[in-house]
């Protein structure tokens, strides 16, 4: 569920959450509840906001540059939250770890690269690789951010090498500004109406 005050499907300039007004040339932090947990994001500036349209591939939620869509944009982002296996909590480096070996199985001739970790605005070191599917320039960069029941997968992925590297400040500005709120939550409904 996304919390703002605008249409849910693409939002490109949400209110702040709340009906907290943003400071000038502040962008808003905009919350994304899932069924146990809620974190938040900044919107990079020229994307939009879409919690609708990953949901038949159960990503939460998905962004691509204004005035394109999710479906045919050569350039997406999205966070996808990955919960740990009841009775098999995996560390963040079997949760890497597990992810590479799944690519490798998809695509033998691929290749993964460490990148720089991003710290996020509140402190979070975000661990990132890049992946390659043939092997040679990449086209998806992952920020896994461990929480504690769960690991934030913050993805840029694209269809063109040249437009991967275009990209990349919007997907370090989105790892960045990235907060979690917490899990175990239960997300926030209107009260019950007392005149029914």
């Amino acid at each position: 569920m996304l919390l703002v005050a605008a249409p849910a499907a693409a939002v490109p300039a949400p209110s702040a959450p709340s009906g907290a007004p943003a400071r000038k040339g502040e962008r808003p932090l905009t919350l994304f509840y899932g069924d146990t947990y809620c974190f938040g994001v900044v919107i990079p500036e020229g994307w939009v906001a879409d919690d609708t349209s990953g949901m038949g591939a159960k990503i939460r939620v998905v962004f691509y540059p204004r005035g394109q869509n999710w479906s045919t944009a050569t350039t997406v982002m999205y966070v996808n939250p990955i919960h740990q296996p009841a009775g098999a909590v995996r560390s963040l480096a079997q949760t890497i770890d597990h992810d590479v070996a799944e690519f490798r199985k998809h695509a033998p001739q691929g290749s993964v690269t460490p990148a720089p970790a991003i710290r996020t605005r509140s402190g979070q070191l975000g661990q990132v690789r890049y992946f390659a599917a043939d092997g040679d320039r990449p086209t998806e960069a992952v920020a896994y951010l461990e929480e504690k029941d769960l690991v934030n997968l913050i993805v840029l992925s694209s269809r063109q090498p040249d437009a991967f590297q275009h990209a990349l400040g919007a997907f370090h500005d989105l790892v960045f500004q990235y907060r979690y709120v917490g899990g175990n939550l239960r997300t926030p409904t209107a009260p019950a109406d007392p005149a029914r």
